[in-house]
């Protein structure tokens, strides 16, 4: 019944008896305790403080008596003075002394009433001696009386301390039977507490431990996706009842929705294979595209028509236009037959010096061109089709729309290594238009958000002015390179520079 009304109780009413409980059972071994030490002490006491006053009135007696000799003797004001200290210890004692039938028996009583009486004649006989002028036969034989009284104080003293020995040794005979006793009893109410103690701990134990241990290995099976188990079953009807009936719902509704989501998870890898798989079909759709427009072009064709035209103006005499045809020639053998991704800068920059050439032609003086690269162009290794088109933007929508015409400049450079890598950074400049701040914001927008799908040509377009050529590179140079850098500068009026960090792996 109790452990049903028990496993009932709210949690809160649950520790709060337990406390009191152990609170009432602190009280009740400490009131015991208590009671023991008074029980052993307080008669113990009583017996000591009799003995220590009767004690300290014999001394006391003894000290004035020795007192009284040296001041008979001596007749000084010194041994007066050392005579009265001895006389107040005495008559403080004497009052000190324990007194009362009921308290101290008959015996002790009548002792006790013998030496009051007695000091109060030895009392008025002693200072009858000390008003009176030594050395005549009455005051001797008064002081001789004095002395006599002494002595017989001193031996109902001696009397008295035996009688409150004995007494003492009685009481505490007559209290060692339940003195043995008192450990057992100590030992038998410790034991009941402990085992008051114990019960209550096990009931604490199986109506809150026992359910949250349950509860927490359950728990930890279902974080390691384990629903095998059954429903937790408790026998409380309290908060951790109600908690382990939360956790039996809270546990089918979880593994009904983690089944759903291996269902949508199964469903979304279909999908996503069935995109894959479209996606594949379309690059290979458009692969086949582009093979069909190269071999509509036909370059070998068209190398062997422009090598005509070469050759026929070879003939003629036109070295402007032999130089031109075969600058185009170059152009398009490098862009119909180049198929690796990574090439030496070499070969970047021998192309756009032909690209240049014909531009040259085409603008006369109005358009400079400027290299600068280091020495070993044939160890630099960057992306093939990266130069010509940057450089083609720069002279379109840079120089061209400018009446006094420009430069565009070409320069490589060498970087400390970073993280054992050597890098190599490509910088394409030019003069002309530039960029208003809104504009190159724009055009940064839209390069880093798309991801360089569709972006602006370099020098002096707007951001609306989208062409393919600075996209394609930037979304090269950052899928080829993930720890390069596309840096895009411009100032309206002064011109447009790019800058490419990228890392110069030989072995690409």
């Amino acid at each position: 019944m109790f452990r049903k009304f028990w496993h009932q109780m709210p949690i809160n009413n649950k520790v709060r008896s337990f406390a009191v409980m152990v609170f009432l059972m602190i009280i009740v071994a400490t009131c015991f305790n208590l009671y023991i030490m008074r029980f052993s002490m307080s008669d113990f006491g009583n017996i000591l403080d009799e003995n220590l006053r009767v004690q300290r009135l014999l001394d006391a007696i003894e000290s004035e008596d020795s007192a009284l000799h040296t001041h008979m003797e001596e007749h000084s004001d010194r041994s007066r003075q050392a005579l009265l200290k001895p006389i107040e210890e005495t008559e403080y004692s004497i009052r000190n002394l324990p007194f009362g039938y009921a308290a101290i028996g008959a015996e002790r009583c009548a002792c006790t009433w013998n030496i009051q009486n007695a000091y109060d004649h030895y009392e008025a006989q002693r200072d009858e001696v000390l008003a009176e002028e030594p050395g005549s036969e009455d005051h001797i034989r008064k002081l001789y009386e004095v002395y006599s009284m002494q002595r017989y104080l001193s031996g109902y003293a001696r009397r008295l301390l035996q009688q409150t020995v004995v007494s003492g040794s009685r009481t505490y005979t007559n209290k060692v039977p339940a003195l043995r006793r008192m450990p057992f009893l100590l030992l038998n109410v410790t034991l009941a507490i402990m085992i008051v103690i114990l019960n209550f701990s096990r009931l604490m134990t199986a109506s809150i431990a026992e359910p949250v241990q349950e509860l927490s290995e359950e728990a930890r099976r279902i974080a390691a996706n384990d629903f095998s188990g059954g429903d937790v079953e408790l026998e409380n009807r309290d908060e951790i009842g109600d908690l382990g009936t939360t956790f039996n719902l809270m546990k089918h509704a979880t593994e009904d929705y983690i089944n759903t989501l291996k269902e949508k998870n199964q469903m979304a890898e279909l999908l996503h294979q069935e995109q894959m798989d479209r996606l594949a079909t379309e690059q290979l759709l458009e692969q086949n595209r582009m093979e069909l427009l190269k071999s509509q072009i036909n370059p070998h064709f068209l190398f062997n028509t422009l090598n005509m035209i070469g050759s026929m103006a070879e003939l003629e005499e036109a070295e402007t236009t032999e130089k031109m045809t075969q600058a185009l020639a170059a152009l398009f053998r490098y862009n119909l037959s180049t198929k690796e991704q990574i090439v030496p800068l070499t070969m970047e920059l021998q192309i756009v010096s032909e690209y240049m050439y014909l531009q040259k032609m085409r603008f006369g003086s109005r358009v400079n061109y400027e290299v600068d690269v280091p020495g070993d162009t044939d160890r630099i290794r960057i992306p093939s089709f990266t130069l010509q088109p940057l450089v083609e933007n720069a002279v379109i929508h840079g120089i061209s729309k400018m009446e006094q015409g420009g430069t565009v400049s070409v320069k490589a450079e060498h970087l400390a290594p970073e993280n054992g890598t050597d890098r190599i950074r490509l910088t394409i400049r030019d003069d002309g238009l530039g960029m208003t701040r809104k504009q190159l914001a724009q055009l940064m927008t839209r390069l880093e958000g798309t991801g360089g799908e569709q972006s602006a040509a370099a020098g002096g377009v707007s951001a609306a002015g989208l062409g393919i050529g600075l996209g394609n590179i930037y979304k090269r140079v950052r899928n080829l390179y993930p720890d390069g850098t596309f840096e895009i500068w411009s100032e309206e009026g002064c011109g447009t520079s790019i800058l490419i960090t990228i890392p110069n792996r030989e072995e690409e």
